[in-house]
């Protein structure tokens, strides 16, 4: 499964960490309301433990890029 996402950066209390705005997937499907839109994220890592979570799927079988807007 491959996810596009685009983040909001200069999230948390040191402004470290970023929140997920959009998330599309290669056939156009986008996820508003799927996730957690208030959830902050550490790492690229960490957000792809969540959505292999949410979406049930092995994380090695998740792929993320981040969109070009």
């Amino acid at each position: 499964m491959h996810l596009e996402y685009y983040p909001i950066r200069g999230r948390g209390l040191q402004g470290d960490q970023f929140q997920l705005a959009r998330l599309i997937d290669d056939q156009g499907n986008m996820y508003k309301g799927a996730y957690d839109q208030s959830r902050h994220f550490g790492s690229e890592d960490e957000l792809k433990n969540y959505l292999a979570n949410l979406f049930e799927v092995d994380q090695d079988n998740l792929t993320l890029s981040k969109m070009n807007l």
